[in-house]
């Protein structure tokens, strides 16, 4: 049974995966070359040494890297490998809402009418929800940590070195983690749409999931200024109430709909 399922799973998941590598190969081999066919000019893909995941890369250094902080490489293969990284990586976010469509489908025969009902209800708000944490994180989560943490290297005399590959793994692990983060409203009604939790769970326990925000968010943003920390568990207490909002609306048309 248990093979029957996961050769299923494999089944719907494939052809994500091609496309993920696909999309990878593309942003690590081409860039865009103008050529002029019959007078006129076309953008058109070619094979590039310096293609669409070099460019990105760049822009990522210039915009995130702080000021007097060196990026480094030990060898050629931790270049190549930094900005294979980075492809796969850049790729995952692009096809992230056929991912997600994909979880769906293949969970959807499993579920009662009403249950797959909810979880199409979910696809365009988890798609939306992991976008916004992901450039939350890019332009205000991660500057901020890179902010705290350098000065204390700079203090104790040590030369503020960065590794390619740590580089992109610390980036790319934040703004994940942040983009998955963003989707907790969506587990919160999911949660309770399916009877799994009570709709009043959120709302009596909320003291409680405050106090997780500011530990989870110490711990995944490790400064000692505290100032990430904030930045981090603000946004997940006003998602976790906006939650909680729409579970009671929810809660609230069903006793108005039965009454």
């Amino acid at each position: 049974m248990f093979l029957k399922e996961f050769k299923e799973f494999i089944k719907n998941i494939l052809a994500v995966v091609y496309l993920w590598f696909g999309v990878s190969f593309f942003l690590f081999c081409f860039n865009l070359k103008e050529i002029k066919i019959i007078k006129k000019s076309f953008l058109l893909p070619f094979p590039s040494v310096n293609s669409f995941s070099s460019q990105i890369f760049k822009k990522i250094q210039n915009d995130l890297l702080p000021e007097g902080v060196k990026l480094i490489v030990t060898n050629p293969l931790s270049a190549f490998l930094a900005q294979v990284s980075l492809s796969l990586l850049i790729a995952l976010i692009l096809i992230s809402p056929l991912l997600f469509y994909k979880m769906i489908k293949y969970l959807s025969p499993a579920l009662f009418e009403k249950e797959k009902k909810c979880l199409i209800k979910t696809l365009f708000p988890s798609v939306l929800l992991f976008f916004l944490g992901c450039v939350f994180a890019y332009f205000l989560l991660i500057p901020a940590v890179f902010k705290a943490l350098y000065p204390f290297a700079i203090s104790i005399g040590a030369i503020p070195f960065f590794s390619a590959t740590e580089f992109i793994g610390l980036v790319f692990g934040l703004i994940f983690a942040s983009g998955l983060i963003f989707l907790l409203p969506v587990f919160m009604i999911l949660l309770s749409s399916l009877g799994i939790i009570e709709f009043d769970f959120w709302r009596k326990n909320w003291r409680y999931a405050v106090l997780i925000f500011l530990i989870f968010s110490a711990i995944i943003t490790p400064d000692g200024t505290g100032i990430s920390m904030m930045m981090l568990s603000a946004p997940l207490t006003g998602l976790y109430f906006l939650g909680t909002i729409i579970t009671t609306k929810n809660v609230k048309c069903k006793i108005k709909k039965f009454s």
